[in-house]
């Protein structure tokens, strides 16, 4: 029962979460179907508990019947015979009546603690899982150089390899960029390198020192992330946006609002900055989403800047004011960026093609199209009209 109510959970969070894709779809029948299916296990399973939970103070209270029948049966025998006066036979009937409630509760009790031992069997299933992202016992401290290396990395989701043998540096206050198809396995490197996840093979280093070997916090300290994803908490904008700090300079905050195009719809809000984000950042478009977690980066202002799709969800004017804000941002500051626009990433110092998992090149833009590999048949495709 348990499991199951966790599945209705599930089911009710995706259903909440995919209302428009459902009406879109013309799934609101096919969805109601799969959530009665649910219900009626999560009925099924309640019904065998409460009958298994009455099992046991019926069983006690058959028993104890017949019990007493048969104390009345030898007691009465034994007063006829002489061998025990009324006396003995009455204190020793009503000590046996006095036990008959307290087991009856205790009876009762059992079906209530076996209900409790399932929750907490699937509680301590998860408290007992051990982490495998672990910190040293004695932390390297964090190195001022921000080169990074990436030697042979190899990675696999069960059966499925992700990362096969990847390798590139990405130069202390210069802009890498990696492209490819998608599934090529980008993504997953910026998860390497922020220890989300640790490689089978090969390492990862960040001015020559391994990442396993540093503090966890102190790692991911080094990186301002933004994602083509905006999770947003379901706090203000001005929460999301500042992420607990309370010792920010009202004017750097203004700086960054504009910088990001955040100052640009904030007014427009109900109660400005103080407004509600809404569950996951409901109560904002995409665009809009986009940009607080921009300026979120900008405000963090670290030495490492991660960068995947930051501007796929804004329109073309904002895109290209908001690129030129993290052109400004990553000056001086070793940046990583993750683009399928091309056009974005053709300053980079460096670009590193992947292809399934593997590099199979790397340059500046002009010298990969000279090469004519698979980066020159990304650009045709994508410029073909140029």
């Amino acid at each position: 029962m348990r499991e199951t109510s966790g599945d209705r959970s599930t089911r009710l969070d995706e259903m909440f979460h995919g209302i428009v894709p459902i009406k879109l779809n013309a799934l609101e029948d096919y969805q109601m179907g799969r959530f009665e299916r649910i219900v009626g296990r999560i009925v099924t399973a309640n019904v065998k508990i409460e009958a298994s939970r009455a099992v046991i103070p019926a069983l006690i209270d058959v028993i104890t019947g017949v019990g007493f029948f048969l104390v009345l049966v030898i007691g009465g025998r034994e007063i006829i015979a002489g061998e025990k006066s009324v006396g003995e036979f009455m204190a020793f009937f009503t000590a046996m009546a006095l036990t008959f409630q307290p087991l009856r509760r205790l009876g009762a009790l059992t079906g209530v603690w076996q209900v409790a031992a399932a929750s907490l069997e699937r509680l301590y299933r998860l408290f007992d899982t051990e982490p495998t992202i672990l910190t040293p016992a004695a932390p390297a401290p964090v190195p001022a150089d921000t080169t990074i290396r990436v030697e042979d990395v190899a990675l696999a989701f069960g059966d499925m390899p992700v990362l096969r043998g990847v390798s590139f540096t990405a130069e202390a206050g210069r802009t890498t960029a990696l492209v490819g198809a998608s599934g090529a396995g980008k993504s997953t490197l910026f998860s390497v390198l922020t220890r989300m996840v640790d490689p089978q093979q090969g390492r990862v280093t960040v001015g020559g020192q391994d990442i396993r070997g540093l503090e966890t916090g102190a790692l991911r300290a080094l990186f301002s992330v933004v994602t083509q994803d905006a999770l947003l908490f379901d706090e203000t904008v001005r929460e999301n946006i500042l992420l607990g700090r309370q010792d920010v300079d009202p004017a750097l905050l203004d700086r960054v609002l504009a910088d990001a195009h955040v100052a640009d719809f904030a007014p427009q809000l109900p109660q400005g900055l103080d407004s509600p984000a809404g569950p996951r950042g409901s109560n904002l478009s995409g665009g809009q989403r986009q940009r607080v977690a921009i300026a979120r980066a900008l405000l963090r202002d670290t030495t490492i800047l991660l960068l995947d799709e930051a501007t796929s969800a804004l329109d073309a004017a904002s895109e290209a004011v908001v690129q030129q804000a993290l052109e400004r941002l990553s000056a001086g500051r070793t940046t990583l960026v993750i683009a399928h626009r091309l056009a974005t990433i053709r300053s980079a110092d460096k670009i590193v093609v992947l292809d399934r998992g593997r590099v199979v090149d790397e340059g500046r833009h002009d010298e990969l199209i000279a090469r004519g590999g698979l980066y020159a048949e990304l650009c045709r495709l994508q410029f073909s009209e140029d």
